[in-house]
């Protein structure tokens, strides 16, 4: 309450003598560092942050991004895991509103328009995959392009308001790269909005998803915007992305650029975010990938018989991508 009035001084108070009593509570450890960054005494911030990582089980405040934009750390390959989790279980309850509303997020429907551009020839009905699905709102853009639409997201708070509306058949609580990675050429498309700003280094990511596409299949993902370099940490805690990078990484692991144009897909404090669409397209995949994809739809049609077997009905007489349960 005192430093969301900018009292300042008064906050810090209260946060030594809670650290007097508790000297090891990382949440006052990471709210002084907090305060302190905003007053400008960046060494004791610092000195904050560090004290709450030794501290927390798990870097669920986001601390070592904040040593980063400080210049106490090296720039994170990605987020910690726990922080985004953290950070989206605690925003899900009002993620519609607070993105559609206040934020002005228009990212899902401009994934959509361009893949149906860069795309217009492809297959009416898609197996499609909403990487890092949130509440649902990339699925309610895609929803009519797909035979199957699967959902992950690392937030189990974000997959249960995903659930109640009941867009896709199947939902899972995972890693974006571990669900790509499980599933090879399981997908037509693969969807990614507003995913990778949380990701600096996007080359797992590229790959899994190539390695989760058929021949031929696209990735739509949005971006930030960086003007130069690979990519850089904003104050934020979210990444933004050069271009040249994404196109690079994109030829090095099997995409082919069809679109990539400047957008607008969110705003922040009424002021607008300077983005990027690309849709990419999985080239041939090779003999290899080819041969596991194969041993890996034997595998699943074995099991799935198996199944049938026992429960005393038919084989289904289709593989569709799958996750935990079946998300209705």
């Amino acid at each position: 309450m005192l430093k969301a009035r900018g009292d300042l001084e008064d906050a810090l108070s209260v946060f030594d003598a809670a650290l007097a009593l508790a000297p090891e509570w990382p949440d006052a450890h990471f709210a002084r560092a907090e305060t302190l960054a905003e007053a400008g005494d960046t060494l004791a911030a610092r000195e904050g942050y560090a004290a709450y990582l030794r501290f927390a089980d798990a870097d669920v405040m986001g601390a070592e991004a904040r040593l980063a934009l400080l210049g106490a750390a090296p720039t994170p390959a990605s987020l910690p895991a726990a922080y985004v989790r953290t950070l989206f279980d605690q925003y899900a309850e009002r993620f519609d509103e607070a993105l559609l509303t206040r934020l002005e997020y228009r990212a899902p429907y401009q994934l959509r328009a361009a893949f149906d551009k860069a795309a217009p020839l492809a297959a009416a009905s898609l197996r499609v995959l909403d990487l890092g699905c949130g509440t649902g709102l990339a699925g309610e853009a895609f929803r009519d392009r797909a035979s199957w639409l699967a959902g992950v997201d690392l937030s189990p708070g974000m997959v249960a308001a995903a659930r109640r509306k009941r867009l896709y058949d199947s939902l899972a609580v995972e890693e974006a790269v571990t669900a790509l990675a499980a599933r090879p050429a399981a997908y037509d498309l693969v969807v990614a909005a507003d995913v990778l700003v949380y990701i600096g280094d996007l080359a797992p990511l590229f790959r899994a998803a190539r390695h989760a596409l058929a021949a031929g299949g696209y990735i739509c993902v949005s971006t930030e915007r960086a003007d130069a370099g690979d990519y850089s940490l904003g104050r934020g805690c979210r990444y933004a992305h050069g271009r040249p990078y994404i196109e690079r990484l994109a030829a090095e692991t099997g995409f082919e650029v069809v679109l990539h144009e400047d957008a607008v897909c969110r705003q922040e404090a009424g002021v607008d975010v300077p983005s990027r669409i690309a849709v990419l397209r999985a080239g041939a995949c090779s003999e290899a990938e080819a041969h596991e994809a194969d041993a890996g739809d034997i595998e699943r049609e074995q099991r799935h018989a198996f199944q049938a077997d026992i429960a005393g009905a038919a084989p289904l007489p289709r593989q569709q991508p799958e996750h935990d349960d079946g998300g209705h």
